[in-house]
């Protein structure tokens, strides 16, 4: 297992080496003295972390170990940052052939020798500095530290905690049965389903969640509930670091003596040199004593779907109504052990809010009644960091119960410093051994990953589109055997979910994650790791000290900048994040900047970044939902620039050399604002004009949302031209037939790519005629936008085997017949209908139609009437049902609900004044009829205004 302090300068020491590499070989006409210098630290640097890594490996956990990494990573983000300097400096490689080509090189040569020789110098001071970082190593004692069978050294020191898990777990997890809460209501189907008599195959249940939730106390108090049912039965943890023969060992020992005991002792012992076995006899002994009974076996922590493999085939299938539990915090795992019919999966869910206060207060008071008034409001806000882990609700409360008085001050001391507690106090070290098993368990490139997850504040709602393009402007993730890095970095952030590492927020229909946040708990552990390592810097409500070492990554959470505000200190950030108002710092002294992310905050004006253009590193900007409106003339300095984003901003014009970014892979922009006046809802999106030349942007994946007008149009041929190109969005402000049929042109040679598309007529006729004529559509498409008037749909649609979503607004269809193109497309989860999206009086959705679909949405303009009906055998796959209403607006009784074999919920959005109680109280009634019984919810609808903000009209002008 790699130790943590691995990960985190690993992964600055591998970024390196390649870069040291790519330079080797670009720059060999001008690196000159230097070269040598170069491939000494290229050498010594992978030494250091083969080194390193073979030290992780065995668990190895000394000081003097982390204090010689943390070394290392520094000078390696040294050498990193004189080598970026470097190649900015030198400029391009490209000099052409011939004696052209010789001039122009000994030109640059000369032009460089300033530059070269403070390089040649800052390069020998980092050699030394690594040659030092050795030599202290050696000095005290680093080269002993893997000696292993050679030496004793290894083997004298003590076995690495993680090891002893299930010895950190048992005081917690096992308490009296009469103080678990919420135990009874989870485990109550789980033992009927167990002791079911009706299924004589082996069956397993697969329990998983995040750690601390109490997997393993709702497996022992079920397991012990359902005992009487079982002729034999059996607990075993199997750990991270699992014995196959230890595990079939144990299982044998606590199946056959406990019978033995029973009768009398026979004459010979069984289970009599089972130390000598090996794995072939141990599994024939288990089989055959299991092989005709009915047994229940509980394999408790299971990390890997190897560990389940290794002992599965051990255990029979006689048809005797035997039973499995298994539980995992990876939700792979537990989906790999539940490969049958009936096999179930049943991932564990937090203590809800009533449930964490009856075991908060039972542990310190006895009960809430006796909790002094004083105390609710600091205890309410201690729960909510434990965030309904049993586990967390127990160590903190008796943490806060072992103090001899309680005091208010001391509570919100705590409250305030729970990441210290977590580092010191005795009380709080299971459950922070606990949560850190599984970030120990991490892979070498998850680690730097979620450590980055540090940058946020406690309870941030995190976007996960813009955490993948950051980690890929971090360099954490790069392209890997045909993947792009966008799409390692959705393995990569898959893999953090299924280990229940990052909790959703917000989910799609297609299963991802749109929003997440990091368990409080969790967030103060990596946070505690992140400043141990100097890895990220927090300035706010983590800590408010001056930092004592350079700064590399800053995330200001609140208070003052004073501290930090100075060149020195600023001079080796790479990625800055303002979460709060405040101060803005100088960009001129940060110019080694690669992430620059602004966000929401409400003080950055134009002047505040007028000097970005000078970070010649900047990689990701987003300025999204600030007060800027309008971007620096000179951005196009910005050459490795791959993500803009200024959604949400007055921004709409951009500047002429934008087209000069090279490396711009996400152009984001566009506002939307919503406002309701009366009865009608006024809505206003505007994008960016589409500038000339846009066609050089040739690495674009990502455009939304721009706006061709009547001064842009000529513009729109250049759309074309971005054959990477799988996000379009466009609003059209145009009218005529040779622009929307260049706009369609334009759409057809992007067939090979385009993923996602948004065509949007703001204050008009979508021109149907030309849209229809698309002859090469976009095979690929998942997903389609259509906003404004057209009428009906182009039969084209019907051709994509690939759409899931498909979005309309204010189209006005008139027919049932006009939606027919979309009934049979076999991939679409998502049909939206929004306002004035369907005009006809009637809808019915017929037999063997949508068979994929997850999720309807039908809202109804101001004054609009509809039947809805459902037909048996539509709609098959159909999980929620959405039902929006404005002013006067009504669906008149929806008939068919109960045909709708997969329904789960249905949600009646509208204003109370509406006639919204009586259809609420009939869909229930309708629900009834279902046999999966849907639920039904009524959410008022909330009148909303635009953001506070500079007045901007429409067209995104700005009002004074």
């Amino acid at each position: 297992m790699e130790h943590p302090v691995v990960s985190a300068g690993g992964g600055a020491i591998n970024i390196l080496l390649c870069k040291l590499g790519a330079v080797l070989i670009q720059e060999a006409q001008l690196l000159g003295g230097i070269r040598g210098e170069l491939e000494y630290m290229k050498d010594e640097l992978e030494s250091m972390t083969a080194f390193l890594q073979d030290l992780a490996e065995e668990g190895n956990r000394r000081k003097q170990v982390k204090v010689w990494m943390k070394q290392v990573r520094e000078v390696a983000y040294d050498v990193e940052d004189c080598v970026d300097e470097f190649t900015y400096h030198l400029g391009s490689t490209t000099s052409g052939s011939g004696l052209a080509g010789l001039f122009h090189r000994c030109i640059r040569f000369m032009q460089t020798v300033r530059v070269r020789r403070q390089i040649a110098k800052q390069i020998q001071q980092l050699k030394a500095r690594a040659t030092s970082i050795s030599d202290r190593n050696s000095r005290y004692g680093g080269n002993h530290l893997i000696s292993g069978a050679e030496g004793n050294t290894l083997a004298a020191q003590p076995a690495p905690s993680y090891i002893t898990s299930l010895d950190i777990r048992t005081p917690a997890l096992f308490p009296e049965i009469t103080e678990l809460v919420g135990i009874e209501a989870r485990q109550s189907n789980l033992v009927n389903w167990l002791v079911d008599e009706n299924v004589q195959q082996l069956l397993v249940l697969s329990i998983f969640g995040f750690g601390g939730l109490g997997k393993t106390t709702l497996a022992m108090t079920t397991y012990q509930t359902a005992s009487a049912s079982f002729q034999c039965r059996a607990f075993v943890t199997v750990s991270q670091k699992f014995d196959v023969k230890g595990l079939i060992r144990d299982i044998l020992r606590q199946i056959i003596r406990p019978v033995n005991q029973n009768g009398p002792a026979p004459a010979v012992d069984p289970l009599k040199g089972m130390e000598e076995w090996n794995v072939g006899q141990l599994a024939d002994m288990l089989r055959q004593h299991l092989e005709d009974k009915r047994y229940l076996i509980v394999l408790d922590d299971i990390w890997s779907m190897s560990a389940w493999e290794g002992i599965r085939f051990c255990l029979p299938n006689s048809h005797t109504g035997s039973r499995i539990i298994v539980t995992t915090r990876m939700k792979t795992v537990a989906q790999a052990c539940c490969l049958h019919e009936y096999d179930r999966n049943y991932e564990i869910e937090q203590l809800n809010g009533s449930e964490s206060s009856e075991l908060f207060f039972k542990r310190i008071f006895g009960n809430r009644e006796n909790c002094p008034a004083a105390f609710i409001n600091i205890s309410e806000r201690i729960l909510g960091k434990c965030g309904g882990i049993p586990l967390a609700i127990v160590s903190i409360a008796g943490l806060l119960a072992s103090t001899p008085l309680y005091s208010y001050d001391r509570w919100e001391k705590i409250y305030n410093s729970l990441g210290l507690e977590l580092e010191t106090s005795p009380w709080l070290e299971k459950l922070k051994k606990i949560l850190e098993l599984s970030y120990d368990d991490l892979p070498y490139h998850l680690k730097t990953c979620f450590l980055y997850l540090s940058t946020y504040p406690e309870d941030y709602k995190i976007r996960r589109k813009s955490l993948l393009r950051r980690w890929i402007a971090e360099r954490f993730v790069t392209e890997k055997r045909g993947l792009s890095a966008l799409e390692v970095s959705e393995k990569y952030f898959n893999e953090l979910l299924n280990r229940s590492m990052v909790l959703p927020i917000e989910m799609s229909f297609d299963g991802k994650v749109k929003t997440f946040r990091v368990h409080d708990i969790m967030l103060e552990i990596i946070v505690s790791k992140s400043i141990e390592e100097n890895f990220v810097t927090l300035v706010g409500q983590q800590s408010t000290l001056a930092p004592q070492e350079k700064i590399r990554r800053l995330s200001i959470h609140g208070g003052s900048n004073k501290n930090i505000a100075t060149s020195k200190l600023l001079s080796h950030v790479r990625s800055l994040s303002i979460f709060a108002d405040g101060e803005m710092l100088q960009f001129a002294w940060i110019k080694l900047l690669r992430i620059l992310d602004l966000e929401g905050s409400g003080f950055a004006r134009n002047g505040d970044i007028r000097n970005i253009c000078k970070l010649f590193q900047l990689e990701y900007l987003s300025l999204w939902s600030t007060y800027v409106t309008e971007l620096p003339v000179q951005i196009g300095n910005l050459k490795k620039l791959e993500t803009l984003d200024v959604r949400d901003t007055a921004i709409k014009h951009l500047p002429p050399h934008i087209t000069n970014l090279p490396n711009l892979s996400n152009l984001l922009g566009g506002r939307r604002v919503y406002n309701y006046s009366g009865l009608f809802p006024i809505s206003n999106f505007w994008g960016m004009h589409i500038p000339n030349k846009l066609g050089n942007l040739e690495m674009l994946t990502t455009l939304a949302e721009i706006e061709i007008t009547d001064s842009t149009s000529c513009y729109i041929s250049e759309l074309g031209k971005l054959s990477q190109l799988r996000k379009l969005g466009v609003m059209m402000f145009v009218d005529d037939d040779m622009n929307w049929m260049s706009l369609i042109t334009a759409i057809a040679k992007l067939s090979s790519c385009l993923q996602s598309l948004l065509i949007w007529r703001p204050d008009g006729v979508m021109n149907f005629r030309i849209l229809d004529t698309l002859s090469r559509p976009p095979m690929f498409l998942k997903s389609i936008n259509f906003r404004g008037k057209l009428g009906r749909l182009p039969e084209w649609i019907g051709l994509l085997d690939n759409l899931t979503e498909l979005t309309l607004r204010a189209t006005e269809l008139e027919s049932e017949e006009h939606l027919k193109v979309t009934s049979q497309l076999p991939s679409l989860l998502y049909l939206r209908l929004h306002h004035s999206a369907y005009t006809g009086r009637a809808l019915t959705f017929s037999a063997s139609e949508f068979p994929s679909l997850k999720l309807l949405t039908i809202h109804l303009a101001v004054y609009q009437a509809l039947n809805l009906r459902f037909e048996e055998g539509t709609a098959p796959k159909l999980h929620r049902l959405e039902l929006s209403f404005f002013e006067n607006a009504s669906i008149r009784q929806p008939s068919g609900i109960n045909f709708l074999a997969n329904l789960q919920e249905v949600l009646v959005h509208a204003d109370p004044c509406h006639n919204s109680e009586a259809m609420v109280h009939y869909l229930r009634n309708e629900a009834r009829r279902n046999p999966n019984q849907p639920t039904v919810t009524f959410k008022a609808k909330q009148w909303k205004s635009a953001r506070t903000g500079p007045a901007i009209d429409y067209r995104g002008n700005i009002w004074f």
